[in-house]
């Protein structure tokens, strides 16, 4: 079959690969349309590790092309996306109801093959079919939501409050969306002007690139605040600026130390959360559902689409962090 293969860092290569072999329980997938993740980029450029040659990849839409033993629910044809990360539901964790963070979990493009290729498979328990309501676009860009909306449904927050919400990136974007279809006020932050008129057209009320963050989200009466950017220096920001009584909820994933004053967090009541993906299955239902109600439309955060044999350029323009969604078209 034909494939994205990642050779080296910042090296891919459009070639041929053995298709992914298909067992009980499993489906075979034929990409349409699929998008770049942060994690595609960090296992890109070299941050990650990676077993040469490897296909990157794990938000998909396509159809299914075959199913193996077992498989009763799904068909050939049928317009699906995938859940890209398998929970072994077996551990402490897993049995806990934490499979979020269960550390045996497989993931599609980041420790199994990816789906940047001419097919794809993945576990029939984690493909889900798409309402024939849902667009192409919007049902390939459900997956990130999901990060997004898991992180939201975290909070205590609800309509009439108003949440911060640090970097506007895919994640920070979908986050503001999904808050303010709630009935949330939003105020956005980011550094590049571009990103926070996205915030702005995504439903933001406010949209701040200079403003003292502490003293504006006092003034607006600030409850939960969303860090969504994964520097160190923006979590400080949000352990250091959060009113009091306020949650904080970390989304993104910094790998650079962070510093707070813990006598700060006790005596003004803030809550420090953590959103990890998301939980199976619920949260992916509740999401495909609210997307075929017409309630979020995440398509809105794409702003380029490339054709397969641009991976690399797409991956390239990714990297340098200015664009929202970028999309891959796989036919």
């Amino acid at each position: 079959m034909k494939a994205a293969l990642l050779v080296g860092p910042e090296k891919i290569e459009i070639g041929e690969a053995p298709p992914p072999p298909l067992g009980d329980g499993e489906v075979r997938i034929r990409p349409a349309l699929a998008g770049i993740c942060g994690t595609d980029i960090s296992i890109y450029l070299g941050h990650r590790p990676a077993p040469y040659p490897f296909i990157l990849g794990h938000e998909v839409m396509g159809r299914v092309a075959d199913v193996g033993p077992g498989v009763g629910a799904l068909r050939v044809g049928d317009r699906v996306i995938v859940e890209p990360n398998y929970p072994c539901g077996e551990c402490a964790l897993c049995r806990r109801g934490r499979g979020a963070v269960c550390a045996r979990k497989g993931s599609m493009g980041v420790n199994l093959p990816g789906c940047f290729s001419e097919y794809a498979t993945a576990p029939a328990e984690f493909v889900w079919r798409i309402p024939d309501g849902v667009s192409d676009r919007d049902a390939v860009t459900i997956e990130p939501l999901t990060v997004a909306l898991h992180g939201l449904l975290q909070s205590g927050i609800g309509k009439g409050d108003t949440a911060a919400v640090i970097g506007c990136g895919v994640i920070g974007l979908l986050l503001v969306h999904s808050a303010a279809a709630m009935g949330v006020r939003v105020i956005a932050h980011d550094r590049i002007v571009h990103k926070r008129e996205l915030a702005r057209g995504m439903g933001a009320a406010i949209v701040s690139g200079g403003e003292e963050a502490a003293a504006l989200w006092e003034r607006e009466g600030v409850t939960a605040v969303f860090e969504c950017a994964g520097a160190g220096a923006t979590v400080e920001l949000a352990l250091s600026a959060a009113p009091r009584a306020s949650e904080v909820i970390l989304l993104g994933l910094s790998s650079e130390p962070a510093s707070f004053l813990p006598m700060r967090l006790v005596r003004e009541g803030i809550q420090v959360r953590t959103s990890m993906i998301y939980d199976h299955p619920e949260d992916f239902g509740q999401a495909i559902d609210r997307v075929a109600s017409g309630a979020l439309e995440p398509a809105r955060v794409v702003t380029r689409t490339f054709p397969f044999e641009s991976l690399g350029e797409a991956l390239r323009l990714a990297a340098l962090g200015n664009e929202g969604k970028i999309l891959i078209g796989m036919e």
